[in-house]
């Protein structure tokens, strides 16, 4: 039957307005009363089945609702896939845009890049660009996948911007900005979080904290694949997901730059301007533009009605942050915290409920802020951000250090990472083509000025570059804090109240990378190429096809992961204890031996492919016969066992010191891991291992391994141990017995001073922020308010915890485990673990911090940990029957960018089990 014409219009006016109020209420809750939507753009529950804030939405429902997005109004967003997760799910940011925009995307892009580099844009096109440019705003969520709550809001943004009708604030940010929106950042940490969650949520979702559906189980959600909190991986880009984000970044340069996060349940929203320190390197201007951007969010809480609080407990110090690192390359960079619900619902101490809902609205909420301020200031942020470009080249030419200098060193391609580094950092970089000269340069260590040769090969890092500010955070020796917060800090120190450092002190370059590393004063002359790409390991094969064997001297990393590829292809390799002389070359001890004897008929073609694929250079012999040191056959030359790794995994282990040291092992250096449940090592078959990871611990292995027993049989029988850090204090235990010292308490035997620790004052620019507090010593108290004090104290404690600081340390480099080490080497300490050195009969100490007057090189310290630590042991060997007990102080694997300290690590995994 057919309807007539005008009831058939009415019906179809009735339709749409049904719909549309349909859309509008189709959340049963307003996250932005009075806002009214397009019809044709799809809700998420249209999607995936449930409403923004009424389920926690997991990836692949994220997925299919933004292609949906994109196919509702395509002349409106566009949808970028720009990596992958360890376990292969996509990673995605959308871009958010008037129809004009988006149909000239190459050219803002384009444009954004000319205005990122001032050397290239005359002040004429400059302006223009300025002009014509839309401000661009980057917001990116979930990088902790238990903090659950910024992914829904940010999809929600997204909604918003694309379907809100008569929305003044949508047609500003249409008319003056671009909108980024990455939605979340970690899918495979999110996705273990919800599947925890769900299961075991009963048939109501329960309010109470303790509830099991709010306590996940190890590892939790919050950190990646490889268990890595991935806001803290910014400058070492060690996983494929902060590489794709960094990439992305440096395409768009954002000039306004919000990571949405959770904190606890009972706290409100925290967001900009952080709380001190402030990293010396963040302008004036940002300050000024994060007071601003803080006093437009404060604004719409307040019209809300919601709680907040800024200038406490989120620093912008470390460079690593989600926040940080583009806050030196000019971006707005800001953190925000919404208390988390961990859940559906959570009964807080104030007798309030928080809803998941409310989470995401508040996240909601600060987004459009942030959306709006971006937007309603799009000239003067993007002056803002040409002038923070230009200023920077200009310092890099005024300021006392030109350039930085990284020479080849006994690791060339390591020094070549350090630079693949800095250039992955949008840094650049360019490499000397011949030898040259530079007459006023500094060592790191030494510091005495004077001229030096540098070989072709030599990288440079100008600071007459847009990035300065970044090259000089990452690769200065030294990052000062505010005297006002290291003045609160020694207070609390001195009332052993809980400090308030957010994350290490100390990160630098030069000495995370144990690279031979100048500052110069003055422009290094000389023949040099500007790299485009990052450099690769060089390495080659000489000589071959070898009648004998070929030679891999040790002490490289690309070393250690080419005997990482000989094991996995079962080639037999043998290793001198000893250095010799061949042929007028000498071969350090650790020199790898590959015997054309009982290996496979294709081996020089093998040797071609490793010394191409891990840049490691092979020297082919035709002879056992050596000028000095021990022959082919000698006892000091060991036949390397193939390894059998074992890691402790699950609780009681630290997830990230876990995941950090089977990244290294398993992506780094190319070699298999099995890990195993820490529970199930009490009845595991270990016989089938020769190499045991016992990781960082909350609380040590004894409900693993009661007295130790089976693990002192273990290595009897030719096993290698290794623990790292509080793994290495339950060996020390006097039940367990098999690291024959202890942990030391702080030391008692005379009144100390408070004041932390910081370099000679002649050695510190004086034009950094802060140095001046720093450089003389602060107050002390006088002998009757020490006398007062010490009186008060405790009569045992452990020193003062030392907030990541870089140390110096001796190397034994006649032992196995220092092989391929120099004299010294740089070491973290982030902890206030101190170990009494092994006597001689009872093991070895292969590291050991260097004397006071000598170990300190970057980062905090209190003056007692200062005062104990010279002269105690990093790493301590002894051994047990035919096996190996190999025991750090600290974590060799944190974070994975420890790059100086990875081949000591793999001469414990690789070489061990062949000792």
């Amino acid at each position: 039957m057919r309807f007539p014409i005008a009831f058939g219009r009415l019906m179809r006016v009735f339709i749409f307005v049904s719909l549309l109020i349909l859309n509008v209420q189709a959340q049963g809750f307003e996250f932005l009363p009075g806002a009214r939507y397009d019809a044709s753009i799809p809700t998420l529950k249209s999607i995936a089945g449930h409403d923004f804030g009424e389920r926690i939405t997991m990836h692949h429902e994220m997925e299919r609702y933004i292609h949906a997005l994109e196919q509702s109004a395509r002349n409106r967003v566009r949808v970028h896939k720009y990596a992958e997760t360890w376990e292969g799910k996509p990673l995605y940011y959308l871009i958010i845009g008037s129809p004009a925009n988006i149909n000239r995307l190459d050219a803002i892009r384009n444009g954004i890049q000319k205005l990122a580099d001032p050397r290239q844009t005359t002040e004429v096109e400059a302006n223009e660009l300025i002009r014509t440019l839309p401000s661009i705003v980057w917001l990116i969520c979930g990088v902790h996948g238990n903090e659950i709550s910024s992914v829904d809001a940010g999809l929600l943004t997204a909604y918003h911007l694309l379907a809100a009708q008569n929305d003044d604030l949508v047609n500003g940010a249409f008319a003056n900005s671009l909108v980024i929106i990455d939605p979340m950042q970690n899918p495979d940490g999110r996705d273990r979080f919800i599947n925890y969650f769900r299961q075991n949520t009963g048939r109501w979702h329960d309010a109470d904290l303790q509830s099991a559906e709010h306590n996940e189980v190890w590892p939790s959600g919050r950190v990646n694949h490889y268990l890595f909190d991935m806001n803290r991986d910014w400058f070492a880009q060690t996983q494929l997901e902060t590489r794709g984000r960094t990439r992305a970044f440096l395409e768009w340069f954002p000039q306004v730059f919000a990571d949405l996060h959770e904190m606890g349940t009972e706290s409100t929203y925290y967001f900009a301007p952080p709380a001190l320190p402030y990293n010396p390197n963040i302008t004036s201007a940002q300050h000024e533009w994060l007071r601003s951007f803080g006093r437009n969010n404060g604004k719409w809480f307040d019209r809300f009605g919601f709680d907040y609080f800024t200038r406490e407990n989120y620093d912008s110090f470390y460079p690593g942050y989600g926040e940080g690192w583009p806050m030196f390359h000019g971006s707005i960079g800001m953190t925000y915290e919404q208390a988390s619900v961990r859940g559906m619902i959570a009964q807080r101490r104030d007798e309030t409920r928080l809803h998941y809902r409310d989470s995401v609205r508040h996240h909601f909420i600060a987004a459009l802020s942030t959306v709006e301020h971006t937007a309603n200031n799009r000239e003067q942020l993007l002056k803002y951000f040409y002038e923070y470009r230009r200023t920077a080249i200009e310092e890099g030419r005024r300021e006392a250090v030109k350039e930085y200098i990284i020479a080849p060193g006994a690791d060339p391609n390591r020094a070549a990472r350090l630079a693949s580094w800095l250039m992955a950092s949008g840094i650049e970089v360019k490499r000397a083509t011949a030898p040259f000269n530079n007459a006023r340069t500094r060592d790191y260590y030494e510091e005495t000025l004077q001229s030096r040769e540098f070989p072709a090969g030599t990288f440079v890092v100008t600071l007459a570059q847009p990035a300065k500010r970044l090259a000089r955070t990452l690769m200065d020796k030294r990052t000062e804090q505010d005297k006002e917060f290291i003045d609160e800090q020694r207070e609390k120190n001195r009332k052993r109240q809980p400090e308030e450092f957010y994350d290490v002190t100390a990160w630098s370059l030069p000495f995370l990378f144990d690279a031979q590393c100048y500052t110069a004063e003055t422009a290094s002359s000389g023949q040099f190429a500007q790299l485009k790409e990052p450099p690769k390991p060089e390495g080659k094969v000489e000589g071959g096809p070898a009648a004998l064997a070929y030679l891999i001297p040790w002490g490289t990393q690309s070393a250690a992961s080419a005997l990482a590829d000989l094991f996995r292809q079962d080639i037999r390799v043998h290793s001198t204890d000893k250095q010799f002389k061949q042929n007028g070359v000498n071969y350090p001890a650790g020199t790898l031996i590959v015997k054309v004897k009982d290996n496979p008929s294709d081996l020089f073609d093998r040797m071609k492919r490793l010394s191409s694929e891990h840049g490691v250079n092979i020297r082919a012999t035709e002879s056992a016969w050596v000028e000095e040191g021990p022959n082919f056959g000698s006892a000091n030359v060991n036949f390397l066992v193939k390894p059998k790794i074992a890691l402790a995994y699950n609780t009681p282990t630290s997830p990230n010191s876990a995941g950090w040291v089977r990244y290294l092992i398993e992506q780094r250096f190319g070699y298999p891991v099995t890990t195993i449940r820490a529970e199930q090592l009490r009845s595991a078959d270990l016989s089938r291992y020769n190499v045991l990871i016992l990781p960082d611990s909350f609380a040590g292995y004894g409900s693993v391994f009661n007295d130790g027993n089976k693990l002192r049989e273990w290595m009897a029988q030719g096993g290698t141990l290794i623990s790292f850090a509080n793994a290495t204090t339950w060996l020390t235990d006097e039940r367990i017995n098999l690291l024959p010292t202890k942990r030391e308490r702080r030391d008692k035997g005379e009144v100390k001073s408070d004041k932390p620790s910081e370099a000679p004052a002649q050695a510190k620019p004086a034009s950094r922020a802060g140095d001046a507090a720093q450089q003389g010593a602060p107050p002390s108290p006088d002998a009757k308010d020490q006398q007062t004090d010490k009186a008060l104290e405790p009569k045992e404690e452990w020193p003062s915890q030392t907030p990541g600081a870089i140390l110096r340390a001796s190397v034994d480099r006649e032992h196995w485990l220092g092989f391929g080490y120099g004299a010294t080497v740089p070491v973290l300490v982030d902890s206030n673990r101190i170990f009494t050195p092994l006597r001689l009969d009872q093991g070895v100490n292969i590291v050991r911090y260097l004397p006071e007057d000598k170990f300190y090189l970057s980062g905090l310290m209190w003056d007692d940990a200062r005062k104990q630590i010279p002269n105690k042991s990093y790493l301590m060997y002894v051994r047990i029957g035919r096996g190996h007990l190999v025991s750090f102080a600290e974590d060799p694997g944190y974070r994975a960018f420890l790059e100086g300290l990875h081949v000591m690590l793999m001469n414990a995994v690789l070489l061990g089990p062949g000792h």
